[in-house]
């Protein structure tokens, strides 16, 4: 089984690193998955489909038999490692096309000047804050057709994006938006949700509203969702506030 290629895009941004003037290559490497990665996004969906179900989750698999018996297996607790070659081999033999995954990969690339704006926003304003934001040199996005939406990896800095095979995405018509969300759960994962052990919906809250109050402008279509607990607008109103996010989670 080959590995996946690679197809890294490389911008040079002239920035301002907490005062000092240099030269930061922003790199984001777009993944198109194999066989075998998809087989894993549709494991791990299916392993904690219960958990999706119970947050509300829109949640895409193929439509077959095997899955449809393997979700069973899961809610009753009997689904795990030993399923996973059944699943693979419906994968290879049935479902994956490499070519489903090229109008997102397009779409994508398109943004990446816009993604790598962002992310030099935050490199430049987290000097002043009160938590470190955790940054990667390199963000691979690896595509799948299965899943929720989109994942993280805080240690290895890898995006998990679902899409469909003409190219659309959850949410947004514009990917920018479901990426730099998911860069934000990186960059606060160990800092600040680790740190203060928050509930998944007070962590999407403050993830939304990080995103919003810095890119209002520039991500206009972004939202907020329904999720958490809403104490946290009355402390996170103003961009200024983010700086000081360590502080209003020990509040809270």
């Amino acid at each position: 089984m080959r590995p996946p290629k690679y197809y890294p895009i490389v911008l040079f941004l002239l920035t301002s690193w907490c005062g000092i003037a240099q030269t930061v290559p922003a790199t984001i490497e777009l993944v198109p998955p194999t066989a075998a990665q998809e087989a894993t996004s549709i494991w791990r969906t299916i392993h904690d489909i219960a958990f999706f179900e119970k947050q509300g989750y829109t949640i895409n698999l193929p439509e077959d038999p095997l899955i449809d018996s393997l979700i069973v297996k899961s809610k009753n607790g009997t689904f795990g490692n030993d399923d996973y070659a059944a699943i693979h081999t419906l994968v290879e033999t049935h479902v994956f096309d490499p070519t489903h995954y090229d109008p997102a990969l397009q779409k994508v690339q398109d943004q990446l000047p816009l993604i790598n704006t962002l992310v030099h926003d935050i490199a430049s304003a987290q000097c002043d804050w009160d938590w470190d934001f955790k940054r990667f040199d390199t963000y691979k996005i690896v595509f799948t057709l299965y899943g929720t939406g989109g994942s993280y990896d805080p240690d290895e800095g890898k995006i998990t994006l679902l899409t469909n095979k003409a190219g659309g995405f959850m949410q947004y018509q514009n990917p920018a938006n479901t990426i730099i969300h998911e860069i934000t759960h990186i960059g606060m994962e160990y800092s600040l949700v680790d740190k203060h052990q928050l509930p998944h919906g007070l962590k999407e809250r403050v993830v939304d509203t990080f995103v919003s109050l810095l890119f209002s402008e520039k991500l206009p279509e972004y939202r907020i969702q329904d999720m958490g607990d809403p104490t946290l607008d009355s402390y996170l109103k103003k961009k200024a506030d983010i700086g000081s996010l360590n502080s209003i989670l020990s509040k809270l």
